[in-house]
């Protein structure tokens, strides 16, 4: 009974967010496609409770590349481009910022982290030209299966499967499967057992 309750919702929620798919088409056109994630990204963050979870998820299934089911998006999180996938049972919680991503099944984000589009968005080695006109290199991180990232932290490389990241830390290097890493730059300080 739960499962339907919850595909009913989702389809409630699909409807719902219709004029809202429509401007998000007409923004795409006038301003591009980064632009028009942004602004539909920042005005679903602000509806708030568990119909504010469905109406996100439902605006985010026609954005986003891949948004799958039973995925949790929490208040305030803000995307900024397309190139998202998000796999079946994954947690994002509040006030996130995420960049290009691949999310694999069942991972847990806490509150805060930030995931941008890898390590080399900007570049600034020339002086005679202002940073922001300097091209930088947008990467896709992946983030494994099963993974519990922390509060606050940052995500600059891939993560493996299994991975633990404590909270704060600064994940500057891939990662291995089933390592717990913390600190800035994150290391690991330990494996997960049975591995």
């Amino acid at each position: 009974m739960k499962a339907i309750l919850k595909r009913l919702a989702d389809f409630v929620a699909g409807i719902i967010v219709l004029p809202c798919i429509f401007l998000y088409w007409i923004f795409l056109l006038l301003f591009g496609e980064d632009r028009a994630v942004q602004w539909i990204s920042q005005r679903s963050s602000r509806w708030g409770g568990v119909m504010g979870e469905y109406l996100r998820r439902a605006v985010l299934r026609n954005v986003l590349e891949y948004v799958g089911s039973d995925v949790v998006i929490s208040f305030g999180t803000i995307f900024s481009h397309r190139q998202v996938r998000i796999e079946s049972g994954v947690y994002i919680g509040a006030y996130c910022v995420i960049g290009r991503a691949n999310i694999g099944c069942d991972t847990l984000i806490a509150d805060g982290v930030i995931i941008p589009s890898g390590r080399y968005q900007h570049k600034f080695e020339r002086i005679d030209i202002p940073i922001k006109e300097q091209a930088g290199k947008l990467e896709t991180i992946h983030i494994g299966r099963d993974c519990w990232i922390g509060s606050r932290a940052v995500i600059l490389a891939d993560i493996g499967d299994g991975c633990v990241i404590s909270a704060g830390a600064t994940v500057k290097e891939v990662t291995g499967n089933y390592e717990i890493l913390a600190g800035n730059p994150a290391k690991v300080v330990k494996r997960r057992a049975n591995q």
